[in-house]
């Protein structure tokens, strides 16, 4: 996995690694996909999943996040909008940068 320049990086807010569980639902055509969240910040994420989305294209993702001890954490559920797209595994996987609309209480 490529590392992140921070000399280089556009980002003004911090990242938090995820690795969870995310599913992506476009409204739009219905269609579900499901991947993982590789980082969330408190204006976006970063997905890696089969799907490929359009500039722009609206989605809502539902993130699987882990919980405390044994205590299940609510699935976090946002609504979001495709601002990139870079092939990952070539015709198989996708990085899909998106910046958060909203969220769900």
């Amino acid at each position: 996995m490529a590392e992140v320049d921070p000399r280089r990086d556009r980002r003004v807010t911090r990242r938090v690694k995820m690795g969870c569980k995310a599913k992506i639902r476009v409204p739009a055509s219905g269609e579900t996909f499901y991947g993982e969240c590789v980082d969330l910040s408190v204006d976006g994420l970063s997905v890696r999943s089969n799907f490929v989305p359009r500039f722009g294209e609206r989605v809502d993702v539902v993130l699987m996040v882990a919980g405390i001890g044994t205590q299940a954490a609510r699935p976090l559920v946002l609504h979001a909008e495709v601002r990139r797209c870079n092939e990952w595994v070539p015709g198989y996987l996708y990085d899909i940068g998106l910046r958060i609309v909203s969220r769900e209480p």
